[in-house]
C-alpha cells in the first residue's frame, strides 16, 4: 500500500544540499512512498534554492534539482483553504496534504510542526517518518 506523503520545502532542500538522491528514490521505489507536490511547493523550493547562501552548496543547476523533484512526485492542483498555521505562507502545505489524502506531512519547521489540526494527518519529523516506513 502506498504511503501518501508531503515533504516540506526544508526537507527537499536538505536532501538536495546533501546530494542524497538515492534515499529519495528508495523511498518511492523500495518503500512505496508517493510524494505529492503543488505549484506552490515547487515555486517555494525554486525560490529557496536560488538564495545566495545556498547556491554555493549546489553541485547541479537548480533546474536539475527541480526536474528530479518533479519526476519523483505527483502534481495535484490544490484549492487554498487552510488557515491554521502560525506562518500563513505554510498554509498551502496543509491544503496539499489534505487534498492529496496524505498520511504524513514531513517537516522540520516549528510553525508547521505545532499547527493544530482538525482533520487526520500526521505532521512528523524526517527521522520519525523514516522510522515509520522502516528505513
Amino acid at each position: 500500500m502506498k504511503t501518501k506523503t508531503v515533504f516540506d520545502t526544508n526537507i527537499w532542500v536538505s536532501y538536495f544540499l546533501k546530494g542524497n538522491f538515492k534515499e529519495l528514490v528508495e523511498m518511492v521505489f523500495d518503500y512505496d512512498v508517493d510524494f505529492y507536490r503543488a505549484k506552490e511547493l515547487t515555486r517555494e523550493i525554486s525560490d529557496v534554492l536560488t538564495r545566495n547562501k545556498l547556491k554555493k552548496y549546489l553541485t547541479l543547476p537548480i533546474s536539475e534539482y527541480i526536474r528530479f523533484y518533479e519526476r519523483l512526485s505527483i502534481l495535484i492542483k490544490i484549492k487554498l483553504e487552510f488557515s491554521g498555521c502560525r506562518d500563513p505562507k505554510d498554509n498551502f502545505l496543509f491544503d496539499l496534504a489534505y487534498q492529496s489524502n496524505s498520511k504524513y506531512l514531513v517537516s522540520g519547521d516549528k510553525d508547521v510542526m505545532e499547527t493544530e489540526l482538525k482533520k487526520k494527518l500526521e505532521v512528523i519529523t524526517l527521522t520519525k517518518f523514516k522510522e515509520r516506513i522502516c528505513i
